[in-house]
């Protein structure tokens, strides 16, 4: 019975350190801009296609704000680490909904590719160029 208990314990420890969350640091907290391009989405019988669309998306300490043509959305993320060491696996929850907006920030690129939610195609988003000092 006690080694039943010691090996639930080390894989409950195992699991939970796997699936560890990872804090962002400052120099990914900006600002990326990108555009969705035109693509079709069956609605019903019709056949609708939908116009290109400018993405951003801004990183803050705790919070993300997405932005989608004319929609804003903006919630908290978690960040989590991903097989490839230089990304992040970035996941927010969109307020009233079930669905789970993903976002995949590459590090050593410095962009975010936004997983796009059906019938919507997956986008780049790259970091967008300081302004000058004020």
């Amino acid at each position: 019975m006690k080694w039943i208990i010691i090996v639930a314990f080390f894989t409950l420890f195992a699991n939970s350190v796997s699936a560890q969350t990872v804090r962002l640091k400052r120099k990914y907290l900006k600002e990326y801009q990108g555009e969705m391009p035109k693509f079709n989405a069956l609605i019903g019988k019709d056949l609708l296609e939908v116009t290109p669309a400018k993405l951003i998306v801004k990183l803050d300490k705790d919070s993300l704000f997405l932005s989608i043509g004319n929609s804003n959305y903006e919630g908290i993320y978690s960040a989590t680490k991903s097989a490839n060491t230089d990304e992040v696996l970035l996941l927010m929850e969109r307020d009233n909904t079930q669905i789970a907006e993903r976002f995949i920030l590459n590090k050593k690129n410095k962009t975010i590719v936004r997983k796009g939610i059906f019938p919507q195609p997956d986008v780049c988003l790259n970091r967008s160029k300081k302004s000058g000092k004020r």
